[in-house]
């Protein structure tokens, strides 16, 4: 069977994967402050694209880069229901933050009032370590990736390669190399590192009408988690119908894990695992060729 690749400008929109059990996790340093909001009862903005979904309070500060979908996608979904949009989250500038809703500057609209819930807070200040998993955007191209850093001699601004590109996407850099398999140096404050389950950018397994469906963590509000999937899709689940991907996965080779594949987990045997550059390859159930999966997409004991 064919290998399926990932388009470069919509690659960041498609799951990041798995929702449910695990705690997050915090300690005292700046890196990995928590991402924890609160619910707050305030009156629904005029750009409201999930109206069931409770407002939020927000960690993100005015001046800081924000992740959040095109202005005018959010406006479609409100007039027009989620579920016929495609949603990229992009990177913006919050202009200022609010109880339940705050106002960002897109490029072309300033001070916009949107949800909380929509805004993926990108934590200022934050240096990196090799190893660590981070959240930031593709500053070459577009959208909300994770990263692994590789080379972290300036902490403030560490050498990434981005997990959210398919490592064998036949797209190359201008000296050949595969845009999955290249490094990039990050600008600084552009960033925060992933230090636990259920935080914005994770992945979680979601049962969705029976399937088991890759997503990526957007918010969580009590017992709600909004998040995007396959294709770009958003979607609000409960919580206790999600399992947390973890962001490091510890399995080696001949481990049954569970992975997605077109959006869906299936099952399947590690092959080999390359903790440097954040891959786990492992048996394709539809090629002779392996599937080579992302950390922060692995996960062990899904009943599929």
């Amino acid at each position: 069977m064919k290998k399926l690749f990932l388009i470069p400008g919509v690659v960041a929109a498609l799951a990041m994967t798995a929702c449910g059990g695990g705690e997050e996790t915090t300690d005292e340093t700046t890196n990995n402050a928590p991402d924890s909001t609160e619910t707050v009862e305030t009156d629904r903005p005029e750009i409201d694209p999930f109206p069931d979904f409770p407002l939020t309070s927000t960690t993100a500060k005015a001046g800081e880069y924000i992740l959040t979908p095109s202005k005018n996608w959010q406006e479609d979904a409100t007039t027009n229901g989620a579920d016929d949009v495609t949603f990229i989250f992009y990177s913006q500038t919050l202009a200022e933050a609010g109880e339940g809703t705050s106002k960002v500057d897109f490029m072309s609209d300033k001070g916009v009032e949107i949800p909380n819930y929509m805004i993926v807070p990108i934590k200022a200040g934050q240096t990196a370590k090799k190893g660590d998993i981070i959240l930031t955007w593709w500053q070459t191209g577009s959208g909300m990736q994770r990263a692994i850093v590789v080379d972290d001699t300036d902490p403030a601004a560490p050498v990434v390669n981005y997990l959210d590109l398919d490592w064998d996407n036949p797209a190359t850099t201008d000296d050949g190399t595969g845009i999955g398999q290249a490094t990039y140096q990050i600008e600084a404050g552009t960033f925060h590192v992933l230090s636990s389950e259920w935080a914005p950018g994770t992945t979680v397994a979601a049962n969705n009408e029976g399937k088991t469906v890759a997503a990526t963590v957007i918010s969580v509000a009590g017992d709600q988690v909004l998040t995007i999937g396959f294709a770009g899709k958003m979607k609000v689940y409960a919580k206790s119908d999600c399992t947390p991907c973890p962001i490091k996965p510890s399995v080696k080779a001949g481990d049954k894990i569970q992975v997605p594949w077109v959006g869906s987990f299936t099952e399947t045997t590690v092959e080999k695992v390359d903790a440097e550059m954040g891959r786990v390859w492992c048996d394709d159930p539809y090629s002779d060729d392996p599937m080579v999966v992302p950390f922060g997409d692995v996960v062990t004991g899904l009943a599929l």
